[in-house]
């Protein structure tokens, strides 16, 4: 090594023996010798990224690096470390959620100590992005008359081994700099984060423990830290040990005893690389990701003026000719040396003069650490191979490992000039370091966790849907596409009904096919009580509950109501020669009704007043009678005959009352005994049963949303609506959806959707996505338009690989847009063995519970969907699109 590193210090030298950090405090950090403040770089996705949004976020990248400080003053510092995921605070927080929202479960104690104790164990990383930003010199912030005073003190006490408090009037400087970089980075297109003093200590103390958890801070913490107390928290012994050989050169590492253990860290510096990089096919600084171990990275640059890059340029020049000629002299051949200097400073002020593009001076340091000084041997050499095989070298010199160390903290500079190298901003830029996997919310139940490189775990996925409503400007809506088979009932129905059970929340299911029955069957075992589940088979309910006059909420809504249900019955009557003296007929026997009763009517009454009218004498010259007369028959006959059927009842009996949910409820309605119409199927070729049917679900559409209108809006309510394509060609069920998206937030009510096409949803009103896997390439296509990206061939493939070989895969889309592949995961082995439907395991499984719940009519209406669906997947078994072999196998490639 001592062969390939020139101008090493000697290896007596000592580095700084401690942290000299002075101040910090919400918005600064302070040092000896200057001040700084820290943002987080919110992560993006990549997954599913067409090129030109890859253009688009290089752009960002480089907008963003743009608008930092220029200057040898105003170095700024690129942090990127995996934090270990805090579950214990996780846990708190969500509980203490949970009981300010309602009375949760009993069960809710136990699944949360599981939920927090599987995630300690899986130890998953949490990628973050942070950016120091040096604000100044601190013996500049007063001027000239300051500075002298400052250095006659430094001179007074050359050990500076008694630190100061910062004046009040220099941290009001600063704070003022701080919120100007901060508005700045956070108007930015990257959207930077400012960073509070809990996490800035948070952070230390990670970097500062290497491989070792980080100590717990105090029970009440200070709002700012003064001299000497950071010092405390950073606190630690360090010294240097040999490592061993790896390959053909000796390694030295630095062991750090701390409160929490002993621990080992090798640093590298990037040595050689290629001089441009190709993007997106070099991401220098995401390339670490794929490795099975963590890798700090911490890249000190500072963004020089055009002028000095020029100058720099010119003087760079001028030595390349003053070479050129002195060879010349002495009669020597100019080498390839020269003609590549030449060719890299004519290309630097060309860039400079005609592109006005910024340079930086950058050194890029790479932390690794290990409890174990074998095991960093073997990670420091799949670092360094990797590094090799994307086209970079890096060294680990043994002198400068404590230099490395401390220039790799918030606030370090580098002492010598080692390894630093000039480069144009958008090679930084390039390197992308804040793609991630990351997605959700951070805050909700553990829903999974997201794929990474090898299809291996690579960060755990929260979700609180109800955040929708209470902190986003969107449509609290969730969609949920998928072929039948894939899991998307269990994962994305079953699932989060049952985790809202738990927490208490107040909640309606539409179930056409029984499947969340299991939740009133194994509600014990569930952790839930059985009392607060409602199971309702609509075919079996109350005569009059779907009355739509009870519906409503004002005479002029019942009215409407009651003329649509009325005219979607009769769709063959209305598409005849006399359709509109039909439809004006019922139209005013609804207005008939409601004014003689004052308001208060229901469906029946219009019945008998048709039956009424259609008695009347002729009367030749009262022509609105005349027709009243003649065109009230044949609509009034069909509808006494519907209203003597027992799905009848339900629309024209007489409701004896309101259907009201307790709050901390479950309802789930099920649909067994009835007929839906296949999805795109018209009114005039629906059978009367199918009508009848999709006229019931319609109005159900309605009677949910009065169940959670009537709640008070600060109550958490969610509405699960499975099989969306039976019912979203309804106009009363697209009402529904409406009414979510404008009302939605007002009154903390969220809608879920799921379905088996993505075509069925429109993405106006979906802000979250879980796109399970498809056999169909036109599906695919579908799916990747609802998601947002571009249906390439690519993202086909993707698509229609998820869930091959297993169930739960999908693509989720969280509220902010980022995409990532997840798989659905169960804590509980018993859980998913409860809900899973899947005829093929227990062939009357369902059968017997819906059986024991609703009686065997019920169940023989679940018999027939199940034979329908082997009769659908028998036709349609020739006809699937294979998936083709690229998209098993190349679907993880993030850089292509």
């Amino acid at each position: 090594m001592n062969n390939v590193v020139s101008r090493l210090m000697p290896d007596g030298y000592q580095a700084p023996s401690r942290i000299g950090y002075r101040y910090l405090d919400d918005d600064i950090l302070l040092d000896a010798e200057g001040a700084y403040t820290l943002v987080s770089v919110p992560t993006r996705s990549w997954e599913l990224t067409s090129p030109l949004d890859k253009r688009a976020g290089l752009a960002q990248v480089y907008a963003a690096l743009s608008g930092l400080p220029r200057g040898s003053a105003h170095q700024t510092r690129l942090i990127t470390t995996d934090f270990p995921f805090n579950a214990d605070l996780w846990a708190k927080r969500l509980d203490e959620r949970t009981q300010s929202q309602g009375i949760p479960s009993v069960g809710w104690a136990s699944v949360l100590e599981d939920t927090r104790v599987r995630i300690n164990d899986a130890a998953w990383p949490i990628k973050r992005v942070y950016l120091v930003v040096r604000l100044g010199d601190r013996a500049s912030y007063n001027g000239a008359w300051g500075r002298i005073q400052r250095m006659w003190d430094q001179v007074k006490k050359p050990l500076d081994l008694d630190d100061e408090m910062p004046p009040l009037e220099e941290i009001s400087v600063w704070h003022d700099a701080a919120r100007d970089v901060r508005n700045t980075l956070a108007g930015s297109p990257l959207r930077c984060q400012a960073v509070g003093r809990q996490e800035a200590e948070m952070l230390l103390l990670h970097l500062t423990h290497p491989g070792l958890p980080a100590p717990d801070p105090s029970a009440t913490p200070p709002k700012r830290y003064g001299p000497g107390e950071l010092q405390a928290l950073c606190g630690g012994e360090m010294t240097r040990e040999p490592l061993g050989r790896i390959g053909k050169y000796q390694y030295k590492v630095l062991r750090h005893e701390t409160v929490t253990g002993t621990s080992y860290q090798l640093w590298f510096a990037l040595s050689l690389g290629p001089e441009e990089v190709t993007f997106p096919n070099t991401l220098w600084l995401h390339s670490t990701d794929a490795l099975p171990f963590p890798v700090v990275q911490s890249i000190g640059f500072e963004i020089q003026e055009l002028a000095d890059t020029r100058k720099d340029a010119d003087k760079a020049l001028r030595n390349v000719e003053e070479q050129f000629f002195n060879d010349q002299e002495a009669g020597v051949s100019t080498d390839l040396t020269y003609h590549q200097k030449r060719e890299l400073v004519t290309q630097m002020k060309y860039l400079v003069d005609h592109h006005r593009t910024p340079f930086i001076r950058m050194r890029a340091l790479f932390g690794i650490s290990s409890t174990d000084r074998d095991e960093l041997r073997e990670n420091a050499r799949d670092f360094v191979r990797s590094m090799r095989e994307a086209g970079y070298t890096v060294d680990g010199p043994p002198t400068h490992q404590k230099f490395f160390f401390y220039e790799s903290l918030p606030g370090g500079r580098p002492m010598d000039t080692d390894y630093i190298r000039r480069v144009p901003l958008d090679y930084l830029a390039a390197g992308m370091p804040h793609i991630s996997p990351s997605i959700g919310d951070g805050q909700g139940l553990y829903q999974g966790y997201t794929i990474g490189a090898g299809g291996l775990p690579a960060e755990p996925v929260f979700v609180d849907h109800m955040l929708y409503a209470t902190q986003s400007q969107l449509a609290p809506t969730e969609g949920v596409p998928g072929d039948p088979g894939g899991g998307k009932t269990v994962s994305r129905g079953l699932k989060p009904v049952w985790e809202d059970a738990l927490r208490g929340i107040t909640q309606v299911v539409w179930d056409p096919k029984g499947d969340y029955l299991v939740l009133k069957k194994y509600a014990e075992e569930l952790g839930l009580n059985p009392d607060k589940i409602i199971c309702v088979n609509v075919y079996d309910a109350e005569p009059g509950m779907l009355d739509p006059a009870a519906q409503a909420e004002t005479p002029e809504d019942a009215a409407q109501l009651m003329r649509e249900t009325l005219l979607r019955m009769v769709p063959d009557l209305l598409a005849g020669q006399n359709g509109s003296d039909f439809g004006d007929v019922i139209r005013q026997a609804v207005g008939a009704a409601v004014t003689e009763g004052r308001g208060s009517t229901y469906l029946m009454r219009v019945v008998e007043i048709l039956e009424a009218w259609e008695k009347l004498p002729p009367a030749p010259h009262n022509i609105n009678q005349e027709r009243c007369r003649q065109f009230s028959g044949p609509p009034g006959r069909r509808f006494r005959e519907v209203s003597q059927t027992k799905l009848g009842q339900l629309v024209f009996g007489r409701a004896p009352r309101p259907f009201k949910i307790p709050v901390g409820y479950t309802v789930i309605f099920c649909t067994l005994g009835l007929q839906m119409p296949d999805p795109g199927k018209s009114p005039e070729m629906m059978s009367e049963r199918e009508l009848l049917s999709d006229v019931i679900a319609g109005l159900m559409a309605d009677n949910t949303w009065n169940i959670m209108a009537t709640l008070d809006p600060a109550i958490p309510k969610a509405i699960t609506w499975d099989e969306w394509h039976t019912s979203k060609d309804n106009p009363r069920a697209r009402t529904l959806v409406d009414r979510i998206k404008r009302l939605g937030r007002s009154r903390n009510t969220f809608l879920r959707l799921i379905s088996q096409s993505a075509g069925d949803f429109d993405s106006s009103f979906v802000t979250g996505v879980w796109a399970f896997g498809t056999t169909s390439k036109d599906e695919a296509a579908k799916t990747c338009e609802f998601l947002g990206v571009e249906p390439n061939q690519q993202n086909i493939g993707t698509i229609m690989s998820l869930g091959v070989g297993q169930k739960g895969v999908c693509v989720f889309k969280d509220r902010t847009g980022k995409l990532a592949r997840v798989r659905v995961e169960f804590i509980h082995d018993h859980v998913l063995e409860i809900f899973d439907t899947n005829p093929e395991k227990d062939p009357g499984k369902m059968t017997r519970i819906i059986a024991e719940i609703f009686g065997e009519e019920a169940a023989g209406a679940r018999r027939a969907i199940e034979a329908k669906g082997h009769e659908a997947d028998a036709e349609d078994g020739g006809e699937d699109d294979p998936v083709p072999l690229a998209a098993l196998f190349g679907h993880g490639d993030l850089t292509s």
